[in-house]
């Protein structure tokens, strides 16, 4: 709608204006009216990703500038020091004029063309009396300099000194905090510790903590109180942090980047003695990415109370899993964890590490009892699982009229083995059909069937609401027949996933990868015909 001269006059559409503004546009409206200086000002201060505006809101006689050469950068980066002492009312100006408008920071060091030096920063510190926050009162999200970017790129003591002023920009109201802890830096443990001390950090309310140490984590998390913390996002942890971490009000979300089997790892009479009676009485996400093994998973999940409102759960490990680990953790999720009202979304899987199997077809192998997730049909409301694990997953017809029944509402349904298995497929192409008949909602489909009966002729739908296919290693004999299958029944296909078929299997299969190929190659050519053309105009 277009905006009249009446309404610049109302201060909320003025500011509504300036907010969908980027920063140059908003700058050059501050500078057109009296009346748009402070909304425009405001919007260009609002968010800001290095020092640089700081710096060009002192006095020029103050600097002596040196040019850095930083590794992997082809231009030179200017560090700013003291030419004369500063004094108070050489920061006035951005004290008094901007400090209070920011309201988020990203202190990146590394992409920065100009830089404060440590004695720049120190004597900031000094002129406004080393009060909290003092250079960006207002401040609600900031993500501190990582210190392995700056310790790679600059020198180890700039990296350890710079940590002691992240307090000149953190006050009372940050309610977001990102930083990454590095082992190397013990100024920077010192200046965490002593905020959350402090009950400087009592506001927050997202916190994304990187610390190279569990040790120091768990110190950290120790410290205060976090009454108002709801997502915490952490790469690694200790077996006790947990029973801290149960007892906070409003903790919504955890993600764990990183577990070692020697914390997790631990026996199940250990487990149950050391297991928190309650706890975690708001969480609703858990994510757990980079488990060292499925097991780890496994042990971390049985540390944990019941958690009756977790709605979703998300794990991986970059080992590849056996048959047993791979069922004990379905288990442990269906049978220990959770509430099943509640419960939405899963994603499990396993990695690329460890041996792949070297065989032939046809060789005598060893029997490995497959994967079953029928414990899982106790989750009535899943409409998102994604399985990846390295080991055979047994989908039978039975598993298929129970997902019918089970996860009606299921948008997202992808089990599928990581790697090629020995055992055919147990369903075909029929009990796809029956699922999707059951499962109107299926946007995303992978399950590994038998294609080898198909005529070409078959029809269940058309499944218009189904866009990609994961087809695992399936089975197939005519890839004309399939993609004559996949055209009449699934007409808005958008993908068909066959990466299971890979490089590390070409002594497996080649030639059921090579008519998937085919398959995929036909299916490509046909996303491509334009929309007139298939209609006949």
């Amino acid at each position: 709608m277009p905006v009249h001269l009446f309404d610049l006059q109302i201060p909320a559409v003025i500011r509504s204006i300036c907010d969908h503004l980027d920063r140059r546009s908003a700058l050059a409206m501050s500078l057109t009216r009296r009346a748009f200086l402070d909304p425009g000002l405001d919007s260009v201060w609002y968010s800001l990703d290095s020092f640089e505006p700081l710096l060009a809101c002192l006095p020029t006689d103050l600097w002596r500038i040196e040019e850095k050469k930083i590794r992997d950068r082809s231009t030179l980066t200017s560090v700013y020091y003291l030419n004369r002492a500063l004094v108070p009312s050489d920061a006035d100006r951005y004290l008094k004029g901007y400090a209070h408008r920011i309201r988020h920071l990203k202190a990146d060091i590394y992409n920065a063309k100009r830089i404060p030096s440590v004695e720049l920063l120190q004597a900031l510190q000094v002129v406004t009396y080393f009060e909290p926050g003092a250079l960006a009162p207002n401040i609600r999200t900031f993500d501190w300099i990582p210190g392995n970017r700056i310790e790679r790129k600059f020198s180890l003591e700039y990296s350890n000194n710079i940590q002691p002023f992240m307090p000149l920009f953190v006050g009372a109201k940050v309610t977001e905090l990102t930083f990454n802890m590095k082992s190397c830096l013990p100024l920077q443990a010192l200046t965490l510790l002593s905020m959350a001390n402090a009950k400087r950090l009592d506001l927050l309310k997202n916190q994304y903590l990187g610390s190279e140490t569990a040790k120091f984590a768990d110190d950290y998390l120790k410290s205060s109180t976090w009454n108002h913390l709801k997502r915490l996002q952490i790469k690694t942890l200790l077996p006790s942090t947990i029973l801290y971490l149960a007892t906070l009000p409003q903790l919504s979300m955890l993600s764990i980047n990183s577990l070692k089997a020697n914390d997790w790892h631990i026996s199940a009479t250990e487990r149950r003695s050391r297991r928190p009676i309650e706890g975690f009485s708001c969480l609703r996400e858990l994510g757990i990415a980079d488990a060292d093994t499925v097991s780890t998973i496994t042990g971390f999940l049985q540390h944990l109370p019941t958690l009756n409102k977790l709605e979703a759960l998300d794990g991986m490990a970059l080992a590849r899993c056996s048959s047993e680990e791979g069922q004990d953790v379905i288990d442990t999720i269906a049978g220990h964890l959770l509430n099943p009202d509640n419960f939405q979304r899963l994603g499990l899987f396993d990695g690329e590490t460890g041996p792949i199997p070297d065989y032939e077809p046809g060789e005598d192998n060893e029997y490995t009892p497959p994967i079953t997730i029928a414990p899982l049909y106790v989750f009535k409301r899943l409409n998102y699982i994604a399985m990846g694990l390295s080991q055979w997953i047994s989908i039978t017809p039975d598993d298929i009229a129970q997902m019918r029944t089970a996860w009606a509402e299921v948008e997202t349904l992808d089990i599928v083995e990581n790697r090629l298995v020995d055992p055919a497929p147990l369903i075909d192409h029929t009990h796809l059909l029956y699922l999707l008949d059951g499962c109107p909602s299926l946007v995303k489909l992978g399950l590994r069937f038998d294609a080898t009966r198909i005529s070409g002729e078959e029809t269940g739908g058309p499944f218009y609401q189904l866009y990609e296919l994961n087809i695992g290693g399936s089975t197939i004999s005519s890839p004309i027949s399939v993609f004559k299958f996949l055209e009449t029944n699934f007409p808005q296909l958008e993908r068909l996933d066959a990466s299971s078929f890979g490089g590390d299997f070409e002594h497996v299969h080649n030639m059921y990868r090579a008519r998937w190929k085919e398959v995929k190659d036909a299916v490509t050519e046909w996303w491509e015909v334009p929309e007139d053309a298939v209609a006949g105009n």
